[in-house]
């Protein structure tokens, strides 16, 4: 007698969260995180009663932490199948040999099904490196391409290629952070020899900062263990290393401190172990978010695969009315074409709108195209973009764009000139509604920080709200400058002051309460509007809490009001 599989069935839009929430993910280990799988879905230690998944579009999107699919196979997983999956949750199934069912899927791709049919990419790359299998060149004809097409072409050694077709390329800055350096380093060493050596020293940047502040919150020894394996793993390859400036501050968060140390060129091949490494597209450079795999076998091979990409071009038009930012215009497209409405593809920006914004609002567009599922937010390189990396020491690049009449996918065409502030409600980043039709959303948490949020441009718009005025009974309002260096800024510009004097709680730079490692998390049924990229449950604090996306503006103000506003009332004129 056949006995059936049992089935787990989920729906779309099944984030990285879901799987297994971030506070569990100080270890990589598979006896652990399958306990904890779907927890805030099913409850601990119940998908340990089913063999199949079953969900619809874009399963797996959010963080590239190789924890998920680690999590589900561990618990004995047999398959899941979706009609889609985020990318990188994708790359890394098949990187670890866990078995992907695409429902819509009609054909095959035959680098992928060799990686597959290999036991996953490390013995697939084992095989590479012996000689035993050679990556063809591509075959696509001479054509006209997307800047993220010619990128591409030109890392992988091609003179041209084509949307759907997977390509080797090479990398030429990896990035990885605390909360996956180590595990990195543990496949790195087990597969590739104890006294394996990086493919380049000079191209590997290592961060501290996601879970740094996590024992302000709870205690945690396992985060204390992977940034101190992160440490030797550095100290003894040579690599860069951008490490802690005292206990629990980051020297920055990995997205804003790369950028202003120079490690980012335009023209170039970006991989970081962290889903929002598509900020650099913003400098024109082609960057996404890798697993663990991934980045061990890019430390030993210096490249990785990729399926290549279409690309959506955006045309932003219009003037901005006054206060309106990229976080209303990245909720306002969220919105529109929701958290699927990219998915494997790349977002290209440009139109009037862009050549007006300055390079810190640029990466704020390029850091929450993940968040529609794209796998890089691309503007290409101008004026602006040249002054602020020639600022950071850094006038030796080659600017890519894309040819005039580039094939894309789809063209999005917006004018902004009466755009009003966005709001994303909980508990997705495009449940996005403009604030006049939001209603009366109560707080008593407010956060301007993270990668999204912590720019000197995002505390300027907070020290102007917050001048002469003081947080609203019952709030309480946190800000986390980005890096040192945005601190610094900060501080000489006088809005350090600004901000104790409202009565705001300044902490240290980190990534903290974004990924729920840090002070300034929601507590149970707690509601809070904080400047962060994602309002998954439970991905700042508590479960049961309620977490809505603002601008620094808005959250700014939400704080003076205690309810989410961008407009001060009478009673909150400057003192």
């Amino acid at each position: 007698m056949k006995i059936e599989p049992k089935v787990l069935n989920l729906g779309d839009d099944i984030n990285t969260d879901d799987i297994i929430p971030a506070k569990r993910c100080t270890t990589a280990d598979p006896e652990y995180l399958k306990q904890y799988a779907f927890e805030h879905l099913i409850g601990e230690g119940n998908l340990l009663g089913y063999d199949e998944i079953v969900a619809g579009h874009n399963f797996g999107c959010g963080s590239s932490r190789e924890n998920a699919p680690i999590a589900i196979k561990a618990a004995g997983i047999k398959k899941v199948r979706a009609h889609s999956f985020a990318e990188i949750f994708y790359r890394n199934s098949i990187n670890i040999g866990l078995t992907l069912e695409i429902d819509s899927q009609t054909q095959g791709n035959p680098v992928v099904e060799a990686i597959v049919s290999a036991g996953g990419l490390i013995p697939f790359n084992q095989k590479r490196q012996k000689g035993e299998i050679s990556l063809p060149k591509s075959a696509t004809s001479a054509r006209v391409m997307t800047m993220a097409e010619k990128l591409l072409a030109r890392a992988s050694g091609n003179d041209y290629v084509q949307p759907g077709e997977t390509v080797f390329v090479k990398v030429d800055l990896a990035m990885s952070h605390d909360a996956v350096a180590a595990p990195v380093a543990k496949v790195f060493y087990k597969h590739f020899g104890e006294n394996a050596k990086l493919w380049d020293a000079n191209r590997v940047v290592l961060v501290a900062d996601h879970f740094i502040q996590v024992n302000d919150l709870r205690v945690d020894p396992k985060a204390t263990l992977q940034y101190s394996e992160m440490v030797q793993f550095a100290r003894s390859q040579g690599c860069h290393l951008l490490d802690v400036v005292s206990p629990g501050e980051a020297a920055g968060i990995c997205h804003v401190l790369l950028p202003e140390k120079g490690f980012i060129r335009p023209g170039t091949i970006v991989a970081g172990t962290d889903s929002h490494t598509c900020t650099y597209g913003a400098f024109g450079c082609f960057s996404t978010g890798v697993g663990t795999t991934d980045m061990a076998n890019i430390f030993a091979m210096g490249d990785m695969w990729v399926r290549v990409p279409s690309t959506l071009l955006f045309q932003l038009e219009g003037t901005l009315p006054k206060y309106i930012t990229a976080k209303d215009i990245m909720l306002f497209i969220l919105g529109k074409i929701g958290c699927d409405g990219a998915v494997g593809k790349v977002m290209e920006f440009r139109g009037s709108i862009i050549e007006r914004m300055p390079m810190e609002e640029r990466m704020t567009l390029s850091n929450m195209a993940i968040e529609c599922g794209a796998m890089c937010g691309l503007i290409a390189p101008d004026a602006t973009t040249r002054q602020y990396l020639q600022s950071c020491g850094q006038d030796l690049f080659e600017e890519v764009v894309s040819d005039s009449d580039a094939d894309y996918e789809e063209i999005y065409r917006f004018d902004f000139s009466d755009l009003e502030s966005q709001v994303a409600c909980p508990p997705k980043p495009d449940q996005v509604v403009g604030i006049s039709a939001l209603g009366e959303v109560t707080i008593t948490k407010a956060f301007i920080g993270s990668c999204t949020g912590g720019k000197l441009f995002d505390l300027a718009q907070a020290a102007e709200v917050l001048k002469g005025r003081h947080l609203a009974p019952g709030v309480s309002l946190f800000i986390v400058p980005a890096s040192l260096e945005v601190r610094q800024k900060a501080e000489s510009l006088g809005y350090m002051q600004i901000f104790a004097a409202a009565g705001a709680t300044v902490l240290k730079s980190g990534c903290g309460a974004c990924i729920n490692a840090g002070l300034g998390v929601l507590d149970k049924e707690e509601t809070g509007v904080y400047a962060t990229n994602r309002n998954f449950k439970g991905r700042s604090g508590d479960p049961t809490a309620k977490n809505y996306l603002a601008s620094p503006r808005v959250v700014a103000i939400s704080a003076v009001e205690g309810r989410i506003s961008d407009r001060l009332s009478a009673k909150q004129t400057q003192r």
